[in-house]
């Protein structure tokens, strides 16, 4: 490799890190103040869980094989899909009396075009949003070009091959608008609806009957301040 490549690289992975540096700032200084204006009311009151909120979802297929030795008998990714959704919507209503409604026409998009494999196999952490990834997720973002341009700010998911600690999903938190699930995670029960509240600004319980648990499996509980936290989430609004 040239000196010229090699300095065109590290140039490029700069900027990489510092437009992610910006996406969080941005996303930081946005959820501050939707919690202290708009979302006030609920972050105060979102316990009594009235009148119903929605939050807007929309899923990126990006891996369709199904695994090795799965045969015939195993259900298409897309069926996967959705079946996690009915359920995260069900405990969403159920626990937030929140209607979890697709962002676009329908909740899942299959993306065809060649994926990064840092991406496929992803690993979670706060690294790789200031790499290769982190790049393609916010290039990809429901709801988002370069700026936000829908004030429902919705929750993007991106199904990918594998995530290479074993993890079920993985999310920003709530300085985020993603989250990363493989098949795995998929076909748990809650895994789906855990990772959204992540980015809705829950953390980690204690308690294995809340839907925040931090191992699998979770519960579907949720605590009185955890519906203040969600519903007052810039993710979930009244229109």
């Amino acid at each position: 490799m040239s000196l010229w490549s090699k300095i065109k690289k590290a140039a490029k992975k700069v900027w990489r890190a510092v437009k992610a540096v910006v996406r969080v700032i941005v996303r930081a200084v946005i959820t501050i103040v939707n919690r202290l204006t708009l979302g006030l009311p609920d972050l105060l009151f979102g316990f009594i869980a009235w009148p119903p909120k929605r939050l807007r979802l929309h899923v990126f297929i990006l891996w369709t094989e199904a695994p090795p030795g799965g045969g015939d008998e195993v259900p298409p990714i897309t069926q996967i899909v959705q079946d996690a959704i009915d359920r995260t919507k069900r405990i969403y209503k159920e626990r937030f009396n929140v209607n979890v409604r697709p962002y676009s026409k329908s909740f899942i998009e299959v993306i065809t075009d060649p994926v990064p494999p840092e991406v496929l196999d992803f690993e979670c952490g706060i690294g790789p949003e200031f790499g290769v990834a982190g790049e393609f997720f916010a290039n990809h973002l429901a709801g988002w070009n370069a700026i936000p341009i829908s004030l429902t700010f919705p929750v993007t998911v991106f199904v990918v091959r594998d995530l290479q600690d074993g993890s079920l999903g993985c999310s920003m938190s709530v300085i985020g608008d993603y989250v990363v699930i493989d098949r795995e995670g998929l076909n748990d029960n809650v895994a789906l609806a855990h990772e959204i509240g992540h980015t809705c600004g829950l953390w980690h319980s204690g308690t294995p009957s809340n839907l925040m648990f931090r191992s699998s499996p979770a519960g579907e509980n949720v605590k009185w301040f955890q519906k203040n936290i969600l519903r007052s989430s810039r993710h979930v609004q009244y229109w």
